[in-house]
């Protein structure tokens, strides 16, 4: 079971990477293309909203399917795609292997999830998932950083080539390793959407819009900052990189640490004030190797301590099907991380560089004030739940009378 899952959790680190190692080589692929770094960033921007529209319809669409062949055909859509990224460097192709690699990550990914729960009796399923998820966590952390590596040392087109292998190698474990995986039940896209009616769940979800907006605007063009403001090469790129993995996992288990202790509430408040200030200094502090040194440590940890809070806060909203918000939670972010992208392409073009942590961090001040929005409709809805089940129901007055 445990080795199964760890394969599982390799297509994910080769997923994670494929997702996120693109802002990191935005300025060497847009140097050998001759093209714009903005428009370069725009292949983030393509990818995130390809996996974000993409993700709800296929699960969908494809709830029929085999789990197995599911797997094996996102996989095989990200290895074709990324040796065709490596064999054909031209921008055009590059959109177009974006939008076919998020297809292919949106069909694997939430299925490895319900497969590693599937393996593992009920007692073990917490630590399952866990391992299984643990593959985008190693991603950030590990994955992103040696692509950056990769393309300093031997060219942009074989950090597509090594994703390539990465998911290679899963498709091999999961094609010669895994028996035939029953499907879990069909949940169509009306049943998915239905939620969205309930307004205090529709403003929830927004909260995580304007975080994830102001992280993308900054992240998506870093390596552009750090190449230009803070005047870094490749390796001293993938470091800060690599740092700021290894901060988010601190972030990671402070989130879970504060959320327990102090509430969902007050550990997002904390982060958003955080994030607002640390991003609005960061084109001014990081003009030195120790100040974007110290900006992304401190970034890293609270950009980190905003995503399990947000998602607790959701799952107390709805106990009927929790795996169907965090599936829209998760489009969320894809859908605004593509906006940030966009959103950061679009200032490059008409300001500068600078413009982009101003931005990003008033996209955090922007959080806090839907945050209180969201609580405000989250306290009437508890306090109106509270109130009907204190109403006598008609059946036990009928009986006292």
């Amino acid at each position: 079971m445990w080795f199964r899952i760890l394969v599982l959790a390799i297509g994910g680190f080769a997923l994670g990477t494929n997702g996120f190692v693109v802002v990191g080589i935005l300025p060497e692929i847009a140097h050998e293309l001759h093209v714009p770094i903005d428009l370069v960033g725009q292949l983030e921007t393509v990818f995130a909203l390809t996996y974000a529209l993409g993700a709800p319809v296929l699960a969908a669409v494809a709830g029929n399917i085999a789990r197995k062949r599911l797997l094996l055909f996102g996989l095989l859509l990200v290895v074709m795609m990324n040796l065709l990224a490596t064999a054909i460097p031209n921008l055009a192709v590059l959109f177009v292997t974006r939008m076919l690699s998020a297809i292919g990550a949106a069909l694997y990914t939430p299925t490895a999830s319900s497969v590693a729960a599937s393996f593992a009796p009920e007692e073990k399923r917490g630590r399952a998932l866990a391992l299984a998820m643990a593959g985008l966590t190693l991603a950030m952390v590990l994955g992103v950083p040696l692509g950056i590596f990769i393309s300093s040392a031997w060219g942009w087109h074989m950090t597509f080539a090594f994703i390539a292998c990465l998911s290679g190698l899963a498709f091999l474990g999961i094609l010669v390793l895994f028996p035939t995986i029953a499907n879990p039940p069909k949940i169509g896209l009306r049943a998915r959407l239905a939620l969205l009616r309930r307004p205090v769940l529709l403003v929830t979800l927004l909260n995580t819009a304007p975080w994830v907006l102001g992280y993308f605007v900054v992240y998506t063009y870093l390596s552009s900052i750090l190449q230009q403001v803070t005047h870094l090469d490749g390796v001293g790129i993938s470091k800060m990189f690599l740092l700021f993995g290894l901060a988010g996992i601190v972030g990671n288990a402070l989130a879970g640490y504060s959320t327990d202790r102090w509430g969902a509430m007050r550990t997002l408040v904390l982060a958003s004030l955080a994030l607002g200030l640390i991003l609005c200094a960061f084109p001014y502090v990081a003009t030195s190797f120790t100040g974007a040194a110290a900006l992304i440590l401190i970034w890293g940890v609270f950009d980190s301590m905003t995503i399990p809070p947000q998602q607790h806060r959701l799952l107390a909203l709805t106990t009927e099907i929790p795996g169907v918000i965090l599936s829209l939670n998760s489009s969320v972010i894809y859908l605004s991380s593509a906006g940030g992208s966009a959103l950061g392409g679009l200032l490059i073009h008409f300001t500068s560089l600078t413009a982009l942590g101003w931005v990003g961090g008033i996209c955090q001040f922007l959080a806090l004030g839907v945050l209180f929005w969201s609580s405000h409709l989250m306290n009437k809805a508890q306090q109106k739940e509270l109130k009907r089940k204190e109403e006598p129901c008609p059946a036990s007055m009928s009986v006292s009378q």
